[in-house]
């Protein structure tokens, strides 16, 4: 047992390394969505899971490892008159080493703030090569609820994507439409927004009056925008159940709200607070 927990434990130790280094260089979340980002088949979302997974496999071999070494783990820590001591060198320089780490990071002293910000300049570069999506998750709408949304003609975006031998429905999402199709969903995006008609002026007015909307909009529900005094909870849900929202209640989220009114959140604020 004492082979096979030394032997897991290195197995798992390579895998979180490999993993992690390959989690430092990726872009960030929303971009390798978009971008339906890759590396030797895996996605960022594989990576990070079989990171996690891995840990547990460090950490319950790594306790294990502690249990059959405790005797010698317990010599490293013993003086010359054999009592166990945390003043010896080795023991104050392995922690020093872990805590000018943490310490480190913390409070962003070099060089773990240069590391840090190689990898912020390196997802930065991703964000450049592979562009924003118009909003979160854009990637899982339906692509005619897409192109609702971000004021693109339907029918000529259908005519282009047609022309391109590009597989589509109407009911199925960016990120189907390019798997099935060998692409990415902002490649299809690019397809349809440079060549269909598109009402820009949604982009513009929506900066233009953002002003006082609060941040992460569509992760927000009906009941923390109020909390928020920013709508009227009883007045918003009776606009919401006039517009055919049967179900729709304060724990509602405004990204859900808005899915489901074909809209963009901003569209739904607006709405609730007229």
């Amino acid at each position: 047992m004492k082979k096979i927990t030394s032997l897991s434990l290195g197995f798992a130790f390579l895998i979180m390394a490999y993993t992690g280094v390959i989690l430092y260089f990726v872009p960030q979340g929303k971009i390798a969505y978009w971008s339906d980002w890759h590396l030797f088949g895996l996605s960022k979302t594989q990576y990070g899971e079989i990171h996690t997974t891995s840990m547990v496999t460090f950490l319950f071999f790594g306790i294990l490892h502690i249990y059959y070494n405790w005797k010698p783990i317990v010599s490293y820590l013993k003086d010359k008159q054999k009592k166990v001591s945390f003043t010896k060198k080795e023991f104050l320089i392995a922690f020093g080493l872990n805590f000018l780490f943490v310490f480190g990071t913390l409070y962003m002293t070099q060089p773990f703030k240069g590391f840090l910000d190689l990898q912020k300049s390196i997802k930065d570069g991703w964000t450049k090569e592979y562009g924003e999506p118009p909003y979160g998750h854009a990637e899982e709408t339906k692509l005619k609820v897409f192109c609702k949304k971000m004021g693109i003609n339907y029918d000529e975006a259908s005519k282009i994507l047609t022309s391109k031998n590009i597989l589509f429905k109407a009911d199925e999402s960016l990120l189907v439409i390019g798997q099935n199709n060998n692409m990415s969903p902002s490649s299809v995006y690019k397809l349809i927004s440079e060549t269909a008609s598109m009402k820009k002026s949604i982009n513009t007015s929506s900066s233009k009056e953002s002003t006082g909307i609060p941040s992460k909009l569509g992760r927000k529900t009906l009941q923390e925008l109020s909390n928020m005094q920013k709508i009227d909870l009883e007045k918003a849900l009776i606009i919401l159940k006039e517009k055919g929202l049967s179900d729709i209640n304060p724990e509602s989220k405004i990204k859900n709200i808005a899915d489901e009114l074909s809209i963009m959140p901003i569209d739904v604020y607006k709405l609730l607070t007229k």
